[in-house]
């Protein structure tokens, strides 16, 4: 389904704006820290598939050919035939080079009948590999939130500046205002003179907000490898999408995340990897025992007198038990086992740590959804109020009660107001995407709920 979703959501018109999945997916294939624990979690894998096969039999075959090449000279005092009837003497003759032939192979098999040290490697590898299968399901999920975050950071930055410059033109057209009934001498030259000053500190967050939305897409730009296209975002009235927490309190997120939280139980794999290791330090100070066998055939082939050839074959089968027994070393062994229990008294304390942690994530998760909620209500009431006081403060100007200033200031407040509430929104769903991800429980489905809320492109002109 997750790959559906994706596939689905990259089949978009040639001029529709990036959403959220896309960016995932980018991320998917170009965030450095995912690739690197991807390749972390191969690398453990292989690890302990080197690791098991040191218990295995190890198989291995030989073989060789020689060429040997002999010059014989058979040599008497000078008259006599050395006593063996002429100078060909006993071997008819053949006195010269002599050419023979070597060949063999040999199968040996080694089985490790005990070996402690291999048998507890294996044991602390695959621990190891179990850390890190846990470690790349954490940074999955963190991806997840990653994405979110520097997407939203992005649309905030992009409604920060449209919002400075929404300001402007709305101080624009209060300037001139102002300016004419100045000129016409209805209006003191201070109203003039406030909107003029209001319009400046606008250009000025205009371009703070220009700075800021430059330095979001570079984040953004990290994390997929890729220039962000214009982004899908938000209503300012826009509604968080249902979820189904299954009415969990705090109490009952935190029981799911000690249960199912893969940074947990990523350290305590690492913790009994390194129990394991001690044992596997411990066992060089036992014997090991291997089963050997040996299967080999040698053929030597050499000349004999009068053109013959003689072929001489040995071959050998044994079958075998040997046996090491470590007797000192030093010391050094003695004290690597101490350094071994030192590292697993580390890791145990890591495990409580990782637990404490979890405890204050999950904390603050949950708050942070209940606080981003209770914002988001505040800010729809605050925008409907802001509305209010902005026609009022428009009527009171007309009626000549109200100066230029108080109708600047009442849409200043409402611009901010409903920038704050997008922020809110982006708070509120960077909120929910952390507490699942503290539990331990975040998927793919919870970040297409939040992307189905975004639609549309920016505003023309503007970044992002």
């Amino acid at each position: 389904m997750h790959a559906a979703l994706l596939a689905m959501a990259c089949v978009l018109p040639a001029q529709a704006a990036q959403n959220l999945l896309d960016t995932y997916d980018q991320a998917l294939r170009n965030d450095t820290e995912l690739l690197t624990a991807r390749a972390e979690s191969g690398a453990a894998d292989a690890r302990y598939r080197q690791a098991r096969g040191q218990l295995l039999p190890s198989l291995s075959a030989s073989a060789s050919y020689t060429r040997v090449e002999q010059e014989q000279t058979f040599e008497s005092p000078e008259g006599s035939d050395g006593g063996f009837g002429g100078g060909a003497g006993f071997f008819g003759g053949n006195d010269g080079p002599t050419t023979s032939d070597q060949q063999g192979y040999s199968l040996n098999l080694t089985q490790p009948l005990f070996n402690w040290t291999a048998w507890q490697n294996k044991d602390a590898a695959n621990a190891r590999r179990d850390q890190a299968v846990l470690s790349l399901s954490s940074a999955e999920q963190m991806l997840i939130v990653r994405v979110a975050e520097a997407y939203f950071d992005v649309l905030a930055a992009r409604d920060a500046l449209n919002s400075a410059r929404e300001q402007q033109r709305s101080i624009q057209s209060q300037l001139d205002r102002a300016q004419a009934a100045y000129d016409a001498g209805l209006d003191p030259i201070t109203d003039q003179q406030e909107a003029q000053s209001s319009l400046d500190s606008a250009l000025v967050d205009s371009i703070d907000a220009e700075n800021q939305l430059a330095s979001a897409r570079d984040a953004l730009i990290s994390l997929t490898g890729r220039s962000p296209q214009a982004l899908s975002g938000i209503e300012v009235d826009e509604a968080m999408p249902a979820v189904d927490n299954s009415g969990r309190d705090r109490d009952a997120w935190l029981a799911v995340a000690l249960e199912r939280s893969p940074r947990v139980a990523a350290s305590e794999a690492a913790w009994r990897a390194a129990r394991e290791q001690i044992g596997a330090e411990r066992g060089g100070l036992l014997p090991t025992v291997n089963l050997v066998g040996r299967v080999g055939r040698q053929e030597q082939l050499f000349p004999l007198g009068a053109g013959g050839q003689a072929n001489l074959v040995d071959e050998t089968r044994s079958v075998g038990v040997e046996l090491e027994m470590p007797l000192f070393a030093g010391g050094a062994t003695r004290a690597a086992v101490s350094e071994a229990e030192y590292n697993a008294e580390q890791a145990r304390l890591d495990v409580i740590s990782a637990r404490r942690q979890l405890l204050i994530d999950i904390n603050t998760a949950y708050r942070n959804v209940q606080a981003t909620q209770r914002r988001l209500d505040a800010l729809d009431r605050a925008i409907a109020s802001g509305q209010t006081a902005l026609e009022a403060a428009q009527a009171g100007y007309r009626l000549g009660n109200r100066t230029v200033l108080d109708v600047i200031d009442a849409q200043i407040g409402l611009v901010q107001r409903r920038a704050d509430r997008k922020q809110a929104w982006y708070d509120h769903a960077l909120a929910r995407l952390r507490l699942r991800a503290a539990a331990g429980v975040l998927g793919f489905d919870e970040l297409a709920r939040i992307n189905a809320r975004l639609h549309g492109a920016p505003e023309a002109g503007t970044a992002g």
